[in-house]
């Protein structure tokens, strides 16, 4: 479980630079490498699943601080509950559109993606992200 999640998130964070790049080069990367000339070529259901995640996202976690203020987490579980987030909520983004099936292997993909990094990040596994 730990090299999983260790290799989850070394492949996310690299991605993430490549694309903050691109866009400073006028390239625009979107999941999964799909390589554009524009940086205004992001497709639309994609921006919107994304903002919706970022939206429930902040809504879980206020709900979360108004009801549970002394419950902690673990950054590696924030990446897994917005995965979480971005795979139903992008999935239903996905229905609305009526897009093919093809688009939701995307969804799935960051769904498998968020339990395996929530649960990296449970006590019992926790240890294993610490230097010893």
């Amino acid at each position: 479980m730990r090299i999983l999640a260790k290799l989850i998130i070394f492949l996310l964070t690299a991605f993430a630079f490549i694309m903050i790049i691109g866009f400073i080069f006028n390239f625009s990367i979107v999941f999964p490498f799909t390589i554009s000339n524009d940086v205004k070529d992001v497709p639309e259901h994609r921006l919107h699943a994304v903002r919706l995640a970022t939206a429930a996202t902040f809504a879980y976690f206020g709900a979360r601080f108004i009801f549970f203020q002394t419950t902690k987490l673990y950054p590696i579980q924030f990446l897994g509950i917005f995965l979480f987030f971005l795979a139903t909520i992008g999935s239903i983004v996905f229905y609305k559109y009526q897009l093919p099936l093809s688009e939701y292997t995307v969804s799935i993909f960051w769904f498998l993606i968020s339990i395996v990094l929530y649960q990296a990040g449970k006590p019992e596994f926790r240890n294993y992200f610490r230097r010893k």
